[in-house]
C-alpha cells in the first residue's frame, strides 16, 4: 500500500513539474516580446532622424555617422546596425514562439534561447496550473518519466552502484611445499 502511494506521489510530482514547461515558455515569450518592443522603439528614434534628414534612408544616416571623425559617433553607427540586426532576429524568434506548435517552440528555445531573458524569466517565474493541451501532455510525460526513473533505480540498483567493489569472497589457495634443487653457479666468463 505504501509503495503504491509513493508511486502515485512521484507520478504527481512529475506531472506538476512538467506542466510548468508551457507556462514558462509563455512567460519567456512575453518577456521576449517586451524586449522586442523596446528595441523597435530605440531603432525608430534613429529611423525618424533618417526620415527627416535622409529621406528615410537609415543606411545614409549610418554612413554619415561612420564618416565622422569622432570615435563615439562611429560607435553609435555600430550600435544602430547591431540594433537593426537584433530587431530582425527578435521578430523571427517571436513569430516562432507565438505561432508554432509547442514542440517547435521547445526545439527553437533549445537552440536559440537568450540566457539573460531566460534567467530573468526564471527569477520571477510563478508556477501555475495551465490547463492547455500542451501542459497536460507535458504533465503526463513528466509523470511517466519520473515513475520510470524511480522504477529503474529501485529495480536495477546494481546499475547505480560502483563497480569497483568485490562481491565474492577470495578463494583460498593451498600452498604446496616446494623442493629446492641446488642450482649451478653461473659463470661470468661466457
Amino acid at each position: 500500500m505504501i509503495k503504491g502511494l509513493i508511486d502515485r506521489i512521484i507520478f504527481t510530482v512529475g506531472v506538476l513539474v512538467f506542466m510548468q514547461a508551457p507556462h514558462f515558455v509563455d512567460q519567456y515569450t512575453q518577456r521576449l516580446g517586451g524586449f522586442y518592443q523596446a528595441q523597435v522603439k530605440y531603432l525608430n528614434q534613429y529611423q525618424n532622424i533618417a526620415n527627416d534628414q535622409f529621406n528615410g534612408d537609415l543606411e545614409a544616416l549610418i554612413g554619415e555617422f561612420n564618416s565622422s571623425g569622432r570615435e563615439s559617433v562611429k560607435q553609435t553607427a555600430g550600435a544602430i546596425q547591431q540594433n537593426r540586426a537584433q530587431v530582425s532576429t527578435l521578430k523571427s524568434d517571436l513569430a516562432i514562439l507565438e505561432n508554432k506548435p509547442f514542440v517547435l517552440k521547445v526545439a527553437h528555445l533549445a537552440t536559440n534561447v537568450r540566457f539573460d531573458l531566460a534567467k530573468e524569466t526564471a527569477r520571477v517565474f510563478t508556477p501555475g496550473m495551465p490547463f492547455t493541451i500542451e501542459a497536460l501532455v507535458c504533465g503526463l510525460l513528466g509523470g511517466i518519466i519520473f515513475s520510470l526513473l524511480v522504477f529503474i533505480v529501485t529495480k536495477f540498483p546494481k546499475l547505480f552502484v560502483r563497480s569497483g567493489t568485490q562481491k565474492t569472497k577470495p578463494v583460498a589457495h593451498r600452498i604446496e611445499p616446494s623442493v629446492t634443487r641446488p642450482q649451478k653457479p653461473v659463470s661470468r666468463l661466457m
